[in-house]
């Protein structure tokens, strides 16, 4: 952390912590989930919305939007009765970036089935979950295992998920960020502080690894929460380490403050970068 000084490096997350509060929710896929009150509901629906959130938020928001639209007012409940072969025409036109319709069928038929055998999500995750595991990285690629072993044959006749598919659902064992996964943890564990949701207290916020996109990548940088420069699960655990420093017990909570900036204020980009807006992507 050689940027700043230890002292004024907390007096900058925390400044940047308490400007970005639950007024930037417009800027950030979590104002899907949190127009939902059941539990059920925000789960499944934070975790089609932080899959969808790639690119920029005035891109995706209305591609996550189409998907919600299916759903109705009971995401879960709906999930629990699709059937692909049945629903599917209402999906037929589809398409955000790599995603096409197959690969949204194929989401919500591999939820169904995780909903029936688990119960829910949150059941779901636990089963992989150990209270001595270093960080949430176990779970998490326990957690994408069970997704890719559900039947997805009604969707993909032979079996192979489609790229699409697996760019929705990274694999941890792949030493990618997975950001969009970690996105999703960050919403579910991190205590309801207005902008998450607190809906897994039995995970620990300190096992969390921060959501790493380009946004948060090149402003830990910038403030020396890092050297490495390839983004992926190492710089990941780098900079939530570093974080740690702060704050042990939920390094993560500084996440979403660090994207706005980036997002908002185009941190670490140069003189002009803070021209560019609301366009970013996530958190």
């Amino acid at each position: 952390m050689s940027r700043l000084s230890r002292r004024a490096l907390r007096a900058t997350l925390e400044a940047l912590t308490r400007k970005y509060d639950a007024a930037y929710l417009r800027t950030s896929a979590l104002m899907f989930p949190r127009r939902y009150r059941e539990p059920e509901d925000r789960e499944v629906v934070g975790l089609l919305a932080a899959s969808l959130a790639y690119g920029r938020v005035d891109l995706f928001a209305p591609a996550v939007t189409r998907v919600l639209a299916v759903l109705g007012e009971h995401p879960a409940a709906a999930i629990r009765r699709f059937v692909p072969r049945r629903d599917g025409e209402r999906l037929a036109a589809f398409r955000y970036r790599l995603n096409g319709p197959a690969d949204i069928l194929a989401a919500l038929w591999a939820l169904r089935q995780i909903l029936e055998a688990s119960g829910s999500l949150k059941a779901c995750f636990l089963a992989g979950y150990r209270e001595e595991d270093e960080d949430i990285r176990p779970a998490l690629t326990a957690f994408v295992d069970r997704i890719y072993r559900a039947d997805l044959t009604a969707v993909f006749p032979t079996g192979i998920p489609s790229r699409g598919f697996t760019h929705l659902f990274p694999n941890p064992r792949r030493g990618g960020a997975c950001k969009r996964l970690n996105l999703f943890l960050r919403w579910m564990v991190r205590p309801n502080d207005g902008l998450d949701l607190g809906l897994w207290p039995e995970v620990a916020p300190a096992k969390l690894i921060i959501p790493l996109d380009t946004h948060v990548a090149r402003v830990a940088r910038a403030l020396g929460l890092t050297r490495l420069k390839s983004p992926g699960w190492r710089m990941a655990k780098a900079i939530t380490e570093a974080l740690k420093v702060f704050d042990p017990a939920d390094p993560v909570r500084y996440d979403y403050a660090l994207c706005r900036f980036g997002i908002l204020e185009g941190a670490g980009k140069g003189p002009r970068a803070g021209r560019r807006g609301a366009g970013g992507s996530r958190s």
